[in-house]
């Protein structure tokens, strides 16, 4: 049975059993939310690396995930000021959603990206975990 640990930035590491009761979405809620997360290994029974979250660990010897997560990133185009309206100035704005370098400018086509991108990475790290 394959070992996957999470590794913390102030905690101790957590060891987790990849077998039949593995909960890949929570997996995937504790990357992608979790602020104090640095990354995620699986390991074989012999201590080799196999999938990692974490670049430089991988080095050709296992796989190399990441899981994405999008960003809005705003931008003033211009202002109008109109000394007669209730809110005296309008502003114009310039709305782009970010993923992993990829811009969009609509949100469902940068959920869209993202929905595949984890969809890919949750299908590599369950060909890792043990359902018997």
């Amino acid at each position: 049975m394959n070992i996957g640990i999470i590794t913390y930035r102030e905690y101790e590491t957590k060891n987790i059993g990849l077998n039949w009761n593995f909960n890949l979405s929570e997996l995937l809620r504790i990357m992608l939310n979790n602020k104090d997360f640095v990354r995620f290994e699986i390991f074989d029974p012999n201590n080799n690396l196999l999938l990692s979250t974490y670049y430089p660990n991988v080095e050709q010897k296992g796989v190399y995930i990441e899981v994405v997560k999008i960003k809005k990133e705003t931008e003033i185009t211009g202002i109008t000021y109109d000394a007669f309206r209730t809110p005296s100035t309008i502003r114009r704005i310039k709305v782009r959603w970010n993923v992993n370098g990829r811009r969009f400018r609509t949100k469902k086509g940068a959920l869209e990206y993202v929905y595949w991108a984890n969809r890919r990475a949750t299908l590599k790290i369950e060909s890792f975990v043990d359902r018997r």
